[in-house]
């Protein structure tokens, strides 16, 4: 990745991370974090990987809102950041969290 990707990637989590604790309140996800965000070389497609604190739901239900969702958060990025063209967003909903958490708890009980 380019040192351009790079910090366009970097302004775009930092946005999308406002965004979701401003404006989507109303999709009742409680705390989504972004966690990373990957971008293509021609800015185009964005793949934005998030996480959950206090939901009930399941992540893949989470992903689903947040990709039919997609054209406003869309629209609210274009608004924050000053760019030719706002990229494609894909939202990935990112799991690694709980796998850490889990093979925590296996190395806890190993050690009991």
């Amino acid at each position: 990745m380019s040192i351009r990707t790079q910090k366009v990637a970097e302004e775009i989590k930092h946005k999308m991370n406002s965004a979701m604790s401003k404006d989507l309140m109303e999709l009742n996800l409680g705390l989504v974090t972004i966690s990373n965000v990957t971008i293509t070389a021609d800015l185009k497609i964005a793949k934005i990987y998030f996480t959950l604190l206090g939901n009930k739901e399941p992540g893949a239900k989470a992903e689903e809102k947040l990709n039919n969702r997609k054209k406003h958060i869309r629209y609210l990025l274009a608004q924050s950041i000053n760019l030719r063209y706002v990229p494609d967003l894909i939202f990935i909903y990112d799991d690694s969290f709980e796998h850490a958490d889990k093979i925590h708890k296996i190395l806890n009980d190993l050690k009991k």
